[in-house]
């Protein structure tokens, strides 16, 4: 089946290199002389679509860290999508897909508190791309169906753009499905939507899908034709797109058709283009090409040094793999820890939350009890005071429980069995304390209200008889 190229779209690649660099440049420049979070945050994001969408860089963990240090600190959601987006996106590249799933999923829910609809679709989308890599077209399906489902307003600025990139996922998946009709459905609504936003770099996708659909449906002089119009854009345009050029695809064509000596031609420009942006991935791509060419035009020798050039390329990319991920799985372990740091710092501030509302309640407890026991008209029944008693019982035993949680479970090494124990015998002795104080508030309401009784007795005596005052 016919290989297509897999490419995560961030925003349009129409800019010109020397445009692309002077953008790059003004930005760094800003971040330089910005120290407010919220425009730090931007101009870092913008920084890193730019750089991505150039295909020139890839962001690197210190990137990701501080776009989700800065949404932590401000605890914005919509901020944390984003921040979540591009760690999927991270990991994604180096080949980590259960950790960019983790992240992709882990800034769904962000998104929908933020009622972020841009996000939302461009998470669904990484997540497709995620399963397209690991060859799980079901659920490939399932998500670029909810992009579609959650994409931005109509009247959205951004909704051409997120539109554009639905159907061009749904095309390449309908042609590695083979289901030549939808992919050619999808690739002309692609061309549609290209009208407007005017993107060379989809006309050049939308070129090479037609190229695929033409190739399955047989017609193979209108599938070369847009073949080559996908390669004229990528020349005159972008010199090789991001992830699989289609000089790469174009080369396979013609292999698979017969076609050497053209194969032989766009390989070696493949091979000639890598080496200019240090690209051995597209390097290996072009070297095994030509070993298989030389080798079915009769030419061992040069086939021979292709192929020791292919392993050599093979090693080379491996290595730098094996590279990215070590450090790959050491930036997970930093992000556990600091998920884990984040967890002990909020258990912190609720532990201190809770005993300030205790405090305040032990506070309110307290005023009662006083304003009780030093009024002279309210009379108070002994299941009054037997009920603020226990309240003010539990509300003892919870504060100190809470007081002394951290030391606990220090020297009880989280042992459940042990803790339970010792806050048994905390509450054991709480409970004749409780007892004691009781019988004392108990014994003073009661004289408060022989008082009040005899003082009121009095002046009903008096009103009834004068002469007796």
């Amino acid at each position: 089946m016919k290989k297509i190229f897999i490419i995560s779209f961030t925003c349009l690649l129409t800019c010109q290199c020397i445009a692309q660099n002077k953008y790059v440049d003004s930005l760094k420049s800003l971040l330089v002389n910005t120290q407010k979070p919220i425009e730090r945050f931007d101009l870092l994001n913008k920084l890193g679509e730019r750089f991505f969408s150039g295909g020139s860089a890839r962001v690197d963990s210190a990137f990701c860290l501080q776009l989700l240090t800065i949404a932590q600190d401000l605890k914005n959601d919509s901020l944390l999508a984003i921040s979540y987006d591009w760690l999927g996106n991270y990991f994604s590249w180096n080949s980590n897909f259960t950790k960019a799933l983790e992240y992709f999923l882990k800034g769904v829910p962000m998104a929908e508190k933020a009622k972020d609809k841009r996000r939302l679709s461009s998470l669904y989308l990484d997540i497709s791309i995620v399963f397209n890599s690991i060859k799980n077209p079901a659920d490939e399906f399932k998500y670029i169906t909810l992009a579609a489902l959650n994409l931005p307003d109509k009247n959205s600025p951004i909704f051409p753009f997120m539109n554009i990139q639905v159907k061009t996922l749904m095309s390449k998946y309908y042609l590695l499905q083979g289901k030549s009709d939808s992919a050619l459905h999808y690739a002309q609504a692609v061309n549609e939507i290209n009208l407007f936003l005017k993107s060379k770099f989809f006309e050049a996708v939308v070129n090479a899908l037609s190229a695929g659909v033409y190739e399955q449906l047989g017609d193979l002089d209108l599938s070369e034709a847009y073949f080559n119009k996908a390669v004229f854009i990528e020349d005159s345009t972008f010199r090789f797109l991001p992830g699989s050029s289609p000089k790469i695809m174009f080369s396979e064509f013609l292999i698979r058709h017969n076609k050497l000596l053209p194969a032989k031609t766009m390989s070696l420009q493949c091979l000639a283009g890598s080496r200019e942006i240090k690209n051995n991935e597209l390097g290996l791509a072009s070297a095994g090409h030509l070993q298989e060419i030389y080798y079915k035009l009769g030419k061992p020798d040069s086939a021979y040094y292709f192929s020791r050039l292919e392993a050599a390329l093979r090693d080379s990319v491996f290595s730098q793999e094996k590279i990215n991920g070590i450090q790959s799985m050491a930036f997970a372990e930093q992000l556990r820890t600091r998920d884990e740091e984040m967890k002990n710092r909020k258990a912190e501030e609720e532990r201190k939350r809770q005993i300030q509302y205790l405090i305040i309640s032990l506070g309110i407890i307290s005023f009662i009890v006083l304003f009780l026991l030093l009024s002279h008209s309210i009379l108070v029944n002994e299941f009054v005071i037997k009920f603020i008693g226990i309240i003010g019982l539990l509300v003892v035993f919870e504060f100190i429980n809470l007081l002394i949680h951290p030391f606990l479970e220090t020297i009880t090494h989280h042992s459940p069995v042990i803790m339970l124990l010792i806050l048994v015998c905390i509450a054991s002795l709480l409970i004749p304390l409780h007892h004691t104080i009781e019988k004392w508030i108990t014994h003073k309401m009661v004289e408060k209200n022989k008082r009040i009784r005899i003082a009121a007795a009095k002046r009903t005596i008096e009103k009834l008889d004068p002469k007796k005052s």
